[in-house]
């Protein structure tokens, strides 16, 4: 190619003119448009004028006549109507030459500049040709026609970005707009890239709307969510994101309307078919909060024994398999327990009435009656349907304060101590690890306390239910009874000194249990001691609890058809991933509002508990609060595993999640 020519090639897929200074071979050396040099494969022009520039002229002058040159390639461009072209072309060859469609455009010899124009006439058509092989063929109508349709929906999604981040935009900085055609679209959009993040399907959408105006903070979406008051500063979005209702159904309603209507009516009926035990003296003992209450006890002296019952609430007289109530407790699994409040397996009507064992009302329920000799071992237990009626209702407080003055309870606390030695001796381990309570009134104050887990009233409820599931589990396990069995190996290793009241140690020998396995076969729980072992002693507020009780009734009653034991494999499967969901939503939040305290606490001290210390991280246990934190660290750091340091709290942020502490010393 001769020095002086100008050819225009492709450039990042964008047509560019340049004039050819020299040639090497296959590669030309160009001044392009851009007032640039650069070396050029030759097969990347497309066309080749037949004008040469003199080459004697300055560089300046060059660039001034090739900018002259495309300066009228492109005003005879604008004359050259590429669809009238298309349709010219249509049902000749599939594919033409730059100078024949020149010729069609301009007439027979067409000069340089006029194909020239016609090239970036046709590459700038996306419509209706395509260059491919040097040539340019022509898309079929229908082709045309997706073309158009996609250019229509590009520009109408460009539409939508412009009108949606404006709007947005002026909504974050407060400025007064008139809400868009498309606002519920939009705030749709935000909801879902607040609930979801990444794994929203309209990720990218929503990023791309939120970065053309400007908003590209991780928490946008929920920040302007909350600047427009379609959420509120602490709105709960876990239970979206893991599909977990706070409401029921109609039909489900429906339902516990019915049972509630009909309960007196029922109980009368069941009077000769129970056993009637309501003048017997039973009390419950919960927490201050407590609601929906599963259980009581009852003491009575028989002779040189003493007869304990455990009367638990009778959930499966109630709720029949199948039903919508069955099937929401299903989907439930548990009752969720939140610092703002709970969110209970079955409605209020049914949880904190009728299946509850509330204080001078006759209930239904299943009553294990067990006799223990005088040196507190077992000689025979009962189960069997009854009538019941809590004469007293104790809080842990309460309960507490009389274990001294009130023989049956101080009883009941001699029992449960003897229980649970046997349990250690068996090689049950005890962790003894303080609960944090948290609590949110309706004006978002903020209550954090820790509740030590041992006192007397706590270890009687513990040690009775552990007692009552061991029991139960057993009885079906002789019975033949299919049942969901809650099995744990041996920890990975024993930690020696865990089980007193040291905390480090008690963190330590958690992390290395294994994990409860739910099986329909009966295996040992190393934790408790016991083998076989199961859960019945909470049917209102566990699903499990429920079925095991389906299974129990079944056992005492002729006529209750039990669950397979391919119901009960199915059912295992549904609850790991339900009771998988209703965890993290629990242990999300707690941490969410915990942190959120700890906003109003940065600046101040902390005792911190050091749990492990790696080379480069250091994991603490802040102790007043029960919350693990991790901070960078050296080897030259004196970070001792089960020493307690002071920290910094530096940050404290709930929506991101954040939680900041620095050692005051190294």
């Amino acid at each position: 190619m001769e020095p002086g020519k100008i050819v225009t090639y492709f450039d990042k897929d964008k047509i560019t003119s340049g004039i050819c200074l020299e040639m090497k071979g296959h590669r030309l050396h160009l001044l392009s448009e851009h007032n640039r040099e650069t070396n050029l494969n030759l097969n990347r022009v497309i066309y080749s004028s037949d004008k040469i520039v003199n080459m004697k002229l300055s560089k300046e002058k060059l660039l001034k006549t090739l900018k002259t040159t495309i300066s009228k390639e492109e005003e005879l461009k604008e004359s050259i109507n590429t669809e009238e072209l298309w349709n010219l072309l249509q049902g000749e060859e599939e594919s033409f030459d730059l100078h024949y469609i020149a010729e069609i455009a301009f007439g027979i010899n067409p000069t340089s500049e006029q194909s020239a124009a016609t090239l970036r006439a046709l590459f700038e058509d996306k419509i209706h040709f395509r260059f491919k092989e040097g040539k340019f063929k022509l898309y079929t109508p229908h082709q045309v026609q997706q073309i158009l349709m996609k250019l229509q929906r590009d520009a109408e999604r460009e539409r939508e970005l412009e009108e949606g981040s404006s709007w947005l935009r002026k909504k974050w900085d407060g400025i007064p707009v008139e809400d868009p055609p498309k606002k519920d679209q939009y705030l749709a959009l935000l909801r879902e890239l607040a609930i979801f993040s990444s794994e929203s399907p309209h990720y990218q959408k929503g990023r791309q709307l939120l970065k053309r105006a400007n908003l590209t903070d991780p928490d946008a979406p929920f920040t302007l969510l909350v600047k427009m008051g379609e959420l509120q500063e602490n709105e709960n979005l876990l239970l979206s994101r893991y599909g977990i209702s706070t409401q029921w159904t109609p039909e489900a309603l429906e339902e516990a309307e019915d049972i509630y209507r009909t309960f007196n009516l029922q109980l009368l009926s069941l009077k000769n078919t129970r056993r009637d035990l309501t003048s017997l003296k039973t009390f419950s003992i919960d927490s201050e909060t407590t609601q929906d209450i599963d259980d009581a006890l009852s003491v009575e002296v028989k002779g040189t024994s003493y007869q304990v019952g455990i009367h638990i609430a009778d959930a499966a007289h109630y709720i029949i398999p199948g039903s919508h109530l069955d099937r929401e407790a299903h989907e439930r699994i548990t009752s969720i327990y939140l610092p703002e409040g709970k969110i209970p397996m079955f409605p209020p009507l049914l949880s904190e009435d009728v299946l509850s064992l509330v204080e001078e009302k006759e209930r239904l329920a299943i009553s294990i009656i067990i006799s223990f000799d005088s040196s507190n071992e077992i000689k025979e237990f009962d189960i069997f349907p009854s009538i019941v009626k809590v004469h007293r209702r104790y809080t842990y407080t309460q309960s507490d304060k009389q274990i001294n003055s009130d023989k049956n309870l101080s009883y009941l606390l001699h029992l449960a101590q003897h229980l649970r030695k046997k349990r250690i001796k068996a090689g049950a381990l005890l962790l003894p690890i303080p609960e944090l309570i948290i609590k949110v009134d309706e004006q978002k104050a903020i209550q954090v306390s820790k509740r030590e887990r041992e006192n007397p009233s706590e270890i009687i409820i513990s040690e009775l239910m552990i007692l009552t599931n061991w029991l139960c589990a057993r009885f079906l396990q002789e019975k033949g009874v299919f049942l969901i069995y809650r099995n744990q190996s041996e920890p990975r290793e024993i930690v020696e000194g865990a089980g007193k009241d040291n905390l480090f140690l008690n963190y330590k020998q958690r992390h290395l249990l294994n994990r409860v396995n739910l099986s329909t076969i009966p295996g040992n729980h190393s934790s408790l001691g016991l083998k076989p072992y199961s859960t019945f002693t909470s049917p209102i507020r566990r699903y499990l609890d429920l079925i095991a009780q389906r299974q129990l009734k079944s056992a005492l009653i002729v006529y209750m058809k039990p669950h397979s034991e391919e119901e009960l494999k199915q059912l295992i499967i549904d609850t790991e991933i339900n009771h998988t969901k209703s965890t993290l939503v629990h242990e999300q939040r707690h941490r969410y509002w915990l942190v959120k305290y700890l906003e109003g606490k940065v600046g101040e001290t902390l005792a911190a508990l050091v749990l492990n210390h790696s080379l480069n991280r250091c994991e603490l246990l802040l102790t007043d609060y029960l919350l693990e934190v991790s901070i960078p660290s050296s080897p030259a750091d004196s970070f001792s595993p089960g020493s307690t340091i002071e920290v910094k709290l530096e940050r404290a942020d709930a929506q991101k999640e954040l939680i900041r502490v620095v050692p005051t010393k190294r």
